[in-house]
């Protein structure tokens, strides 16, 4: 059985540097961890809570249950094709390292997700995205082991329900699983994505005709830094609200008041509202309460900044809900989970 630590401080283990302590501690390394926890697991203080990278995850109190870090690590070249690398990762890897091997090794597909924090075997469950590009898309299987039977399993892309920052992994198996790594399939060939954002003024600001993979993940990381804050240096767990999905007619009725709010297509039928905008145009920016506020140059982004307590970021969360949803009539939902 994997060590116990009682009343484990958890800063270190948050990107909001909230200051909570966990009541038991457990930090699982391997697969023979994984297996060994599970098997004395009915032994095991309840609650339990299953962490990654922490960059998704408000500590709102202290845990008065059993947090588990999963923290294996390895990344390697499995198969390839003529079209194709097949690369594993271990579910304690962190992203921007496995976005790195990537681009280093010019298995293209990955680049636009760089510097997102969090780990590998986080990825799936949130469906994580970023400048026109989703974990889905380069997501080949995820491995995980069944929580109450032991059993090992996996599942391909379309059997893991992706959605828009969503995933089996938030329903049906939310709580019932373990993922151990993900095998991600990446193209031999470029096929970048660059219509997103600012990217392709960027590249052509810099005199750069014919990008390379680097290129674009070095511009793609320039540009996150001007827009969020440094977990190293703020603590955050960058956007902190999905982008509400509504109605054409919706939007509609919303530009009557707001015609420059800011849109996306989705569907024929639907679109995906800015959530930034939306808090920006409210007037929110750099609106505080305790020790959370709202960052001044990024309103999609709470940020811990005096000290704040996992309740400071929930108060100031439910007032710009309540906000918003007063202003523009619309629901803003967290993508940050609050445990």
């Amino acid at each position: 059985m994997p060590k116990l630590i009682r009343n484990q401080h958890l800063k270190q283990f948050n990107t909001f540097g909230i200051n909570a302590k966990a009541k038991y501690y457990y930090e699982l390394n391997s697969e023979v961890d994984i297996f060994e926890f599970l098997s004395e697991m009915d032994t095991v203080n309840k609650p339990i809570y299953f962490l990654g990278g922490g960059a998704n995850t408000l500590f709102t109190s202290n845990y008065k249950g059993t947090i588990v870090k999963i923290n294996m690590q390895g990344i390697t070249l499995i198969n390839q094709d003529d079209d194709f690398y097949y690369v594993e990762a271990n579910a304690g890897v962190n992203w921007d390292d496995f976005v790195k091997f990537c681009v280093d090794n010019e298995y293209y597909g990955a680049e636009n997700l760089v510097s997102i924090p969090g780990t590998v075997g986080a990825a799936p469950i949130q469906n994580i995205g970023a400048y026109g590009v989703e974990a889905k898309d380069i997501i080949h299987k995820v491995y995980y082991y069944e929580i109450d039977t032991f059993i090992f399993k996996q599942l391909n892309t379309e059997a893991c329900n992706f959605g828009y920052r969503n995933s089996i992994f938030k329903n049906e198996l939310k709580d019932r699983v373990i993922i151990t790594k993900v095998l991600f399939k990446l193209s031999k060939a470029p096929n970048f994505k660059l219509d997103y954002g600012k990217i392709n003024d960027e590249l052509l600001t810099a005199g750069i005709n014919n990008p390379t993979i680097s290129d674009i993940s070095n511009t793609i990381s320039n540009i996150r830094a001007t827009k969020l804050p440094d977990v190293k240096k703020i603590g955050n767990a960058g956007s902190f609200f999905k982008n509400p999905i509504i109605t054409i007619e919706q939007l509609t009725k919303i530009k009557k008041d707001f015609p420059n709010v800011v849109s996306y297509p989705i569907t024929h039928t639907e679109v995906k509202l800015a959530a930034g905008w939306l808090i920006d145009n409210a007037g929110l920016k750099g609106y505080s309460i305790g020790g959370a506020s709202v960052h001044k140059d990024q309103a999609l982004v709470l940020i811990n900044s005096n000290n704040a307590t996992g309740q400071d970021v929930v108060d100031l969360s439910e007032y710009i809900q309540k906000e918003i949803k007063q202003i523009y009539g619309v629901e803003l939902n967290p993508e940050v989970v609050f445990v």
